[in-house]
């Protein structure tokens, strides 16, 4: 099996404590964790669909991929799951980790380009997923994270390509900021007002990306820009990362008590692999940045897709911790023992990479040590949900959720008491409690 010196075996998960404890990791990792994480990882890939649905199904139907036409005719489908994944898996012992996703995510031809921005749909999860992979060095998940970008949609196409195809056609465009990029966003009436309360859930698809086409988000997406080049890599990683766990702890709402954006979230779940993509050295300096842009340019559409909320850096600066004295450590216990589907931890461990990084930026509305207080922001927030008063969402509609979604209708009926959605929207507080003025 080719290995490129990067993984090894395509279709089993393989955890250690030493070998992957992975880039980001609180301290006190054990072997024992490692070798039942390794097992049900492994159960989870031969048995479950990457999607949460109880009607796909994982049995391969023996499809021939290695067709161009029949892989293109299966693009989109969640029922050729499981051919892609068998696909991906052949291709990765056949050839290697780097190669597969260069030739399938990288390469720039059609089909890659087709995937690649796969990658970026269903609330950028595909692209978590080659996260993981590739800061644990786990083959079988990249084969997981192709396949289940495959069978997505492709709404991210609509301005991924054209975005790029923008700067290659007007080398004069500025670079700027991404936290610059948002305040425009912010201040272009049509952008801000084109998403709906009323819209299906899916609001970048058939909300903003309805009512706003690309030709008018391109020119705002094509200003976040990245030089092949190590120094301007770190310089605009670090810009992203700061911006998206900023933006997130600062789309609060005035007189309403604090909550975490369930679609912000994912912007900065999927900003702590970064450092990872960065470190890979089989990767070029151009493919990088390429990844790096693609990012960024999605936070973008994910926070016009919330209808630009505004951003108060004051709810941060001068919030007080219901436990001031815990540090990482605590707010990393709190995470674990918090029972919900794993998004609290997977949080705290994206703020905790930020320790890694240097300052904000002069201009920046905080520091980098205010990056602690939206770690306590978002574990209070969610341990206060669950407390008396600390939600108002009615027993029939929580009924209603649970008997519209039927298998997992709890856990989004909970996501839905312990985040908000789309938090520009009115609606989305409507079941938050009102801010605690202290006396």
């Amino acid at each position: 099996m080719k290995t490129n010196g990067v993984h090894t075996a395509s279709n089993i998960i393989q955890l250690s404590s030493g070998a992957t404890p992975g880039y980001t990791h609180a301290e006190g990792l054990i072997e024992e964790s490692a070798n039942k994480a390794s097992e049900l990882l492994t159960l989870n890939h031969s048995l479950y669909h990457f999607r949460f649905n109880g009607g796909f199904h994982t049995i391969s139907r023996n499809l021939d991929l290695k067709d161009p036409v029949l892989f293109n005719q299966c693009l989109g489908s969640d029922d050729a799951y499981a051919d892609f994944l068998r696909f991906f898996e052949n291709e990765i012992a056949e050839k290697g980790v780097p190669d597969v996703i260069r030739e399938y995510l990288l390469k720039g031809d059609d089909r890659a380009n087709d995937i690649f921005c796969r990658m970026y749909t269903d609330l950028v999860h595909q692209i978590i997923h080659l996260g993981y992979a590739l800061e644990f060095k786990q083959p079988s998940l990249v084969a997981e994270a192709l396949a289940a970008a495959c069978v997505h949609d492709n709404w991210p196409k609509d301005f991924l390509l054209p975005t790029e195809e923008y700067v290659r056609s007007n080398t004069e465009v500025p670079s700027k900021s991404l936290l610059s990029i948002l305040d425009s966003l912010h201040h272009d009436p049509e952008i801000t007002s084109a998403v709906k309360d009323s819209d299906p859930f899916n609001k970048v698809r058939d909300g903003l990306l309805k009512r706003v086409g690309a030709k008018q988000l391109v020119p705002y997406l094509s200003q976040f820009q990245v030089k092949s080049t190590p120094e301007d890599l770190q310089r605009k990683m670090e810009d992203m990362m700061h911006t998206c766990v900023y933006m997130m702890g600062a789309a609060q709402r005035p007189g309403k008590s604090e909550r975490i954006d369930f679609v912000l979230l994912h912007t900065v779940t999927l900003s702590v692999f970064y450092p990872v993509i960065l470190s890979q050295d089989w990767l070029t300096d151009p493919e990088k940045a390429r990844l790096l842009e693609a990012k960024a340019r999605v936070d973008a559409v994910m926070y016009a897709s919330c209808r630009c909320p505004t951003l108060y850096p004051e709810r941060i600066v001068d919030y007080v911790p219901r436990r001031l004295e815990d540090g990482w450590k605590e707010l990393f216990h709190r995470s674990i023992v918090h029972h919900d589907e794993g998004h609290v931890v997977k949080l705290i461990r994206s703020f905790f990479t930020l320790e890694s990084l240097g300052e904000t930026a002069e201009d920046f509305p905080i520091k980098k040590k205010d990056f602690l207080k939206i770690a306590h922001m978002a574990v209070d927030s969610v341990e206060r949900a669950f407390e008396t008063d600390g939600h108002r969402m009615p027993e029939k509609v929580a009924e209603g959720v649970v008997k519209q979604v039927g298998q997992g209708g709890e856990m989004v009926k909970w996501n839905m008491m312990r985040w908000v959605f789309y938090g520009g929207l009115n609606k989305a507080w409507e079941y938050v409690p009102d801010l605690k003025v202290s006396a």
